[in-house]
């Protein structure tokens, strides 16, 4: 996957009807966008979907666990490097800010790891699995 510069860089996690994990990146600011009322108007707000847990993981240096299930969240590289790999190969590495929207539920796979020579953390926001098929929604 192409890297991005400068900005945060935000990805979507799915599966497909096989449970292969694909990577895409999410543009973040396509999405719909409720705008609030008086001096508020302008700032607004985006569901990204229902919270039900949320995680701090932390990664030692080198640290590369093996593919394992992932549940629907949307994860947040807080410091360091993660690289997200699906299971058909694809990668990204998220720095702090960057993030994933994981849309698979016990079908697909990920991997996480963290290539550099210190401690990475990345906050997991848990969701609920929605009742539609996670491909369904697209990446908008």
């Amino acid at each position: 996957m192409p890297e991005r510069e400068g900005a945060i860089a935000a990805y979507r996690l799915y599966a497909d009807d096989s449970g292969t994990t694909h990577l895409e990146p999410l543009e973040l600011l396509d999405r719909p966008w409720e705008n609030g009322p008086g001096e508020f108007k302008g700032v607004g707000g985006s569901v990204l979907g229902d919270a039900s847990r949320v995680m701090l993981m932390r990664f030692e240096a080198g640290a590369r666990p093996g593919l394992h299930r992932a549940v629907p969240s949307f994860a947040v590289c807080l410091e360091g490097e993660i690289v997200v790999t699906a299971s058909d190969g694809t990668n990204v590495a998220l720095g702090p800010g960057d993030a994933v929207r994981v849309e698979t539920t016990g079908r697909g796979g990920w991997q996480l790891g963290n290539k550099l020579d210190e401690p990475s953390l990345l906050a997991v926001v848990q969701m609920p699995p929605q009742a539609a098929s996670a491909g369904s929604e697209g990446a908008g």
